[in-house]
């Protein structure tokens, strides 16, 4: 069997390859549900940067790890559980609305620290995910992390259709890619409106061939849930 290790390797090779070696990628291994000694291993293995869906999960796993370990939130944030995210994570990909921003801006204020964050939307109209759907939209609750003091706008997140062909799904990555362009623009944010998270185990590559910065892959590492 595949150790932590190898698989870990082989994806940094697809990403290399799916890139063009592009220095501005970054890989989350995306944790959820797996215990904390499989992330430990994957850790000695040289990944920093670790995802998670569910802030109760992090919370409890995050003390039993060590402190350089990098918590990004991945999975949707409802306004109750804001309050836990400043202590645990640098980077929250999952930002929908203004009134969670406005509680994560409350909560790191707090705590003195400031959160990256990304605005999640919905480009494949699927009712069952989270996310702004339309530019108008992303528009206004962009300006509104703007205000947030404490909140950092570093692009934006979306997540594949897993029934979609390819080809519709690299139309999905191309199109945040070209939103999050023309907003960084509008903004004046070129330098800080870098990152796109997109693409997971399954469809990673495409994602890269369409600008992505942040690939989220759990499977291809720690092996089916």
């Amino acid at each position: 069997m595949d150790s932590i290790k190898s698989r870990l390797d082989d994806v940094l090779g697809r990403i290399k390859d799916a890139s063009g070696n592009r220095d501005n990628v970054k890989l989350i291994a995306v944790s959820k549900t797996k215990p904390v000694e499989m992330i430990l291993e994957a850790f000695q293995a040289g990944q920093i940067r670790f995802g998670e869906n569910r802030v109760q999960e992090a919370r409890d796993k995050s003390p039993q790890l060590p402190a350089e370990l990098d918590w990004h939130l991945i999975g949707p944030l409802q306004k109750n559980k804001a309050k836990y995210c400043p202590a645990i994570f640098s980077t929250i990909h999952t930002v929908h609305r203004a009134d969670v921003a406005e509680e994560l801006n409350k909560r790191s204020l707090a705590t003195g620290k400031t959160l990256d964050v990304l605005i999640q939307m919905n480009l494949t109209d699927e009712d069952t995910k989270s996310g702004i759907e339309t530019v108008d939209e992303l528009r206004s609750l962009e300006d509104f992390v703007l205000e947030c003091s404490n909140l950092r706008l570093t692009g934006l997140m979306t997540m594949s259709d897993p029934w979609a062909s390819e080809s519709e799904n690299r139309e999905v990555f191309a199109k945040l890619r070209e939103i999050n362009e023309k907003e960084a623009q509008r903004l004046g944010l070129q330098d800080q409106m870098v990152e796109l998270s997109t693409g997971m185990s399954d469809d990673f590559e495409l994602a890269l061939k369409e600008g992505a910065t942040y690939v989220r892959i759990g499977s291809a590492i720690f092996g089916s849930r």
